[in-house]
């Protein structure tokens, strides 16, 4: 089923407010892309365009490190049951148990048809992420009371979860202060470090878990999958590793982390959004399906977008093997530049060299149609 709908892009905190927006209408593909011609919504954080990307910042934020863990150090591994999200230079645990899943939004009301189950209904990390599109209809208000969840979500659909945010940010709940706030049964506690902020909402039965959650965030320069908190391909403009290898020399790999970066974040900045890691027979499988694809790039559909600008986030691929790690990048979400690129050769995006890399909070809710298509197969039947 397709049907049309406004669709405002906002940037900052589950683009619930605050940020840059931009509203057009378009088809809507319930859980799929938005498709306008050749090219999917593109949208920007707060601060960034909602076109693409023209180069870096003019420069990095200052250190908010509020209950700030150390100055910058590389992140250990997580006890048994628990494991680590990052965002930005900050980590924090989590319990296994809280897999990632969208948070409702202030456009619940579409998604709900009566359905409690409509939203996650245990204990989650929210993983919209800072581009996730967000349709402007006029969802009625939650009720009285504090909107600890925000967006104007109902109680009925609260569930407890953890979401971050950039800090600090202009406007928007990314300003709320750290400490606790409870009502209602319900309490959100918030915590800045380093340049992001951690909210966790929770019911009385899973506080305990909420407080050990927020208790964790450090701040690291590295996180526990080698994923840096900042990284050169924040440059934009499609730039290339700066340690070229071929990887079609490469054999074997032992593992292989996917770390997902913020374009828009400045050089020298923290833009890391989320991290996980591939090994034995699925990083295998994502070497081979690297080596196999076409040289030269792609899928391109240059004449559907300006020639000036790039996408909003890109994904760096770290394949180490005999304890030696190399870096290739990832270009996924404009109409020209998509490709694999081991700073040598650049391959095209395929099913299975790119759908691998989507999963937890390592999302694309946005982009040009041809290569998210390639990369979401499931988009294609929908």
């Amino acid at each position: 089923m397709t049907w049309r709908a406004a669709v405002s892009c906002c940037g900052g905190l589950r683009g619930r407010r605050g940020g840059l927006c931009a509203m057009v209408s378009m088809v809507w593909v319930p859980a799929a892309v938005l498709l306008v011609g050749g090219l999917a919504v593109a949208c920007a954080s707060a601060g960034g365009d909602v076109t693409g990307r023209r180069g870096p910042e003019a420069s990095a934020p200052g250190d908010h490190g509020t209950g700030d863990h150390g100055t910058g150090e590389v992140s250990e591994a997580s006890e048994a049951g628990w494991r680590s999200e990052s965002f930005r230079d900050m980590v924090v645990e989590v319990p296994v148990s809280w897999e990632p899943a969208p948070a409702p939004g202030s456009d619940w009301c579409a998604a709900v048809e009566g359905r409690r189950e409509a939203f996650p209904v245990t204990p989650y990390v929210d993983s919209g992420g800072p581009y996730r599109a967000v349709m402007t209809i006029g969802c009625p208000g939650g009720g009285e009371g504090p909107d600890l969840h925000g967006g104007g979500v109902p109680r009925e659909y609260w569930s407890p979860h953890v979401w971050f945010a950039a800090a600090p940010a202009a406007g928007g709940i990314e300003e709320v202060p750290d400490g606790r706030v409870s009502a209602d049964g319900w309490t959100r506690l918030v915590r800045t470090v380093g340049s992001a902020k951690v909210f966790v909402l929770t019911d009385g039965a899973h506080l305990d878990d909420a407080e050990r959650i927020i208790a964790s965030a450090r701040r690291v320069t590295v996180d526990d999958h080698g994923c840096a908190a900042s990284s050169p391909i924040q440059a934009g403009g499609f730039v290339r590793p700066g340690a070229p290898f071929d990887v079609a020399r490469l054999d074997v790999v032992d593992t292989v982390a996917v770390c997902h970066y913020d374009l828009g974040s400045p050089v020298g900045s923290p833009g890391l959004l989320a991290s996980r890691e591939l090994g034995g027979a699925e990083a295998a499988a994502l070497l081979a399906a690297i080596r196999a694809a076409p040289v030269g790039g792609g899928p391109d559909t240059p004449g559907t977008c300006v020639t000036d600008m790039w996408g909003d986030t890109a994904i760096v691929l770290r394949l180490t093997a005999g304890g030696s790690a190399r870096e290739a990048y990832v270009y996924f979400d404009w109409c020209f530049g998509n490709g694999i690129d081991d700073g040598t050769t650049l391959r095209a995006l395929t099913t299975g060299n790119c759908a691998p890399l989507w999963s937890g909070r390592i999302t694309q809710s946005a982009g040009s149609a041809a290569p998210f298509q390639v990369c979401h197969p499931d988009s294609r039947r929908r």
